[in-house]
């Protein structure tokens, strides 16, 4: 028996701990970032099955059913398509990781298709110069080579822009997208088949016809021969080393100093600076090892998936990709690799879909794409999305008698700020206009304001005092049905019977004191009796006019004396003087005619409302507690003595 109830125990402490885990800020926020891009991938998809449902039901007629797109999908993602799910997975793991890492610098890294093409350019380059044809199997240790020389040339680029951006700020987007075009302009001089004997004058018209495609785009698929073994190999390889580099890259920016001045760089550069971060050193290596780490998806994507070098004429499109994959992960290197799975089905399942019996067309499935990746990118606004918070937290409100009432007198009360506003504004616009020739319309324009916001007040007023009298019965109803629902909890059946009595006995004497509550007739405090209504010649709203015109008159003249080439710096000074000290006195008689009450009404409006607002929501959340320790929410068990 004791050795049960210490493993209980032990169990307890085990799950208070993680339960304090759980709940730690840092770890919140990060889940709150997971919900937020689950949801935006959730309305993204949504979006584009209507899409899908509707084009298909007016074009052709055929309804479209959206679980057979998920089930086509979720097909498509078998052994069959090993080596392709595998591919796109790294290529998208690396390349978003890439992505990641500058962002969290505050550095935009828009050379990923260059530098994903570094790979293929040195990787086919090495590997036509060794003489591969299809007859022999490429060896593995060149295919090595080639890694290590790509991600070295690429890291070099990398610097390069990095030192552009340190040294002589160019803007690192400038710089990487005229790198992506380099990398083009460079690919097509060697790997085009027209201007291939320029770069490899030893090879003969077969050589240059068997390497380079006829259509000028690159390379032929024929000459390289990579076994299955050694694909795999690499593809585990290639799985392990993206864990670990995301792992990793999680660790330097969660625990290290050199992560923190990462994410310091990305938050405010001057900040950086004021912590002591070399900011160039810092710009120059994370741009060169973000090229470098897109080298690698690169050749996973050229050399171990596609088995050539084509479509050299421009820059990679895939490589674009990473943006959004690692927007979707909010920059999170764990969070890019469940990204990139997602993506990674999205690319395998085309061709599926685009068969028998859906038949969506290309151009659909590039709009389906673009509506997912644009709500992926937008994942930060669902941050303070939480529907299901939201609705557990209105239902516990709805249960509880109180909240109605409380929201009832809230309403009022926002009603009343309201109307307070709108008198004061009529009273104001009243004050403004009247002169000698209206005074008598003026007084009695006011006294009808008067009469008929006497009215409104007295009305809101009464209605208000209600609500609080309703609220006050809510909050007494609320501690009887506390005390029965620890009867309840003891199984107490006859405290239980006389609580019920007095709930009774209870209502039966509040709707007496209802019948007994008599509306106040007296006069409501609200109305203003201090007003004084200008009757001289001119009203304020002239008065004011004219002031204005004055003010820019003097201020002109005086700025022009001002700026005589001719004056002293103490005439100068002195001009200048004379202008602060007329715009003063100007200044102060137009503050006495009312000028920016207008605006001060509005602003006490708006408090007004907010803090009535506050106040309730406090009370709120107070009523959502008490009702959770009730436990009495459908989404919670009560426990039973």
């Amino acid at each position: 028996m004791q050795t049960e109830n210490k493993k209980f125990n032990l169990w307890q402490k085990f799950s208070a701990k993680a339960s304090e885990f759980i709940r730690l800020d840092k770890t919140k926020s990060t889940a709150r970032k997971v919900s937020s891009s689950l949801w935006s991938l959730f309305f993204g998809i949504l979006i584009a099955f209507a899409y899908i449902v509707v084009k298909k039901g007016v074009q052709s007629s055929i309804f479209v059913n959206p679980i057979e797109i998920i089930t086509t999908v979720l097909k498509s993602f078998n052994s069959s398509n090993k080596y392709k799910i595998l591919q796109y997975f790294l290529v998208f793991g690396f390349s978003s990781i890439a992505c990641a890492l500058s962002f969290k610098a505050g550095l935009f890294n828009i050379g990923i298709p260059g530098q994903m093409m570094i790979s293929g350019f040195v990787s086919f380059a090495l590997i036509i110069r060794y003489g591969a044809t299809e007859y022999q199997e490429t060896p593995t240790w060149l295919l090595v080579i080639a890694l290590f020389i790509s991600i070295i040339f690429a890291f070099a680029i990398g610097l390069v822009a990095g030192a552009l951006k340190a040294y002589l700020n160019v803007h690192e987007v400038i710089s990487t997208i005229m790198i992506n075009w380099i990398i083009v302009g460079l690919s097509m001089l060697i790997f085009q088949q027209s201007s291939a004997s320029i770069v490899w004058p030893n090879f003969s018209s077969a050589h240059l016809k068997y390497y380079f495609a006829d259509n000028l785009q690159g390379t032929n698929a024929a000459f390289t021969n990579i076994s299955t073994n050694v694909k795999m190999a690499f593809f585990i390889v290639g799985i392990v080393a993206l864990l670990a580099l995301s792992i990793g890259i999680t660790f330097i920016f969660n625990f290290t100093n050199l992560g923190y001045k990462i994410r310091m760089q990305g938050i405010s550069k001057s900040n950086g600076k004021y912590m002591g971060v070399n900011d160039k050193l810092l710009t120059v290596m994370v741009l060169g090892v973000s090229s470098a780490i897109s080298a690698i998806a690169g050749f996973y994507f050229y050399v171990i998936g596609e088995g050539f070098f084509l479509g050299i004429t421009q820059p990679l499109n895939l490589g674009f990709e990473a943006i959004a994959i690692s927007l979707l992960a909010l920059n999170s290197p764990v969070g890019a690799l469940f990204s990139s799975l997602f993506y990674t089905y999205i690319y395998t399942s085309g061709p599926s879909l685009q068969l028998a019996p859906l038949y969506i067309q290309p151009e659909d499935l590039q709009v389906i794409t673009s509506v997912i990746l644009y709500l992926a990118a937008t994942s930060i606004m669902f941050l303070q999305f939480k529907p299901i918070n939201f609705s557990v937290r209105k239902v516990l409100l709805l249960l509880d008698p109180r909240y109605l009432k409380y929201r009832k007198l809230e309403q009022l009360l926002v009603k009343k700020a309201s109307l307070i506003a709108q008198y004061n504004a009529k009273i104001y616009g009243l004050e403004q206009n009247s002169n000698s020739q209206n005074y008598q319309s003026s007084i009695s324009k006011l006294a009808k304001i008067q009469d008929t916001y006497t009215a409104k007040f007295t009305k809101l007023n009464n209605a208000i005092e209600l609500a609080k009298f309703n609220c006050q019965k809510a909050n007494e109803l609320y501690q009887i049905q506390l005390e029965l629902f620890a009867a309840k909890k003891d199984n107490n059946a006859q405290l239980m019977s006389d609580i019920k009595a007095n709930i009774t006995k209870f209502k039966q004497q509040w709707k007496t004191k209802k019948m007994q509550f008599k509306p106040s007739n007296s006069a409501p405090s609200e109305i203003r009796s201090d007003i004084k209504l200008n009757n001289t010649e001119n009203s304020f709203k002239l008065q004011i006019k004219q002031l204005r015109k004055q003010l820019t008159q003097i201020t002109n003249e005086y700025l022009t004396n001002a700026m005589n080439y001719k004056n002293s710096d103490d005439q100068t000074i002195a001009y200048f003087e004379n202008i602060n000290g007329e715009k003063m006195k100007i200044n102060y008689q137009l503050m006495t005619l009312g000028v920016g009450v207008k605006f001060k009404l509005k602003q006490q409006r708006k408090a007004q409302i907010k803090d009535i607002k506050s106040e309730h929501n406090d009370t709120y959340e107070m009523i959502i507690s008490q009702r959770k320790q009730m436990h009495i929410c459908p989404f919670r068990k009560r426990k039973e003595a």
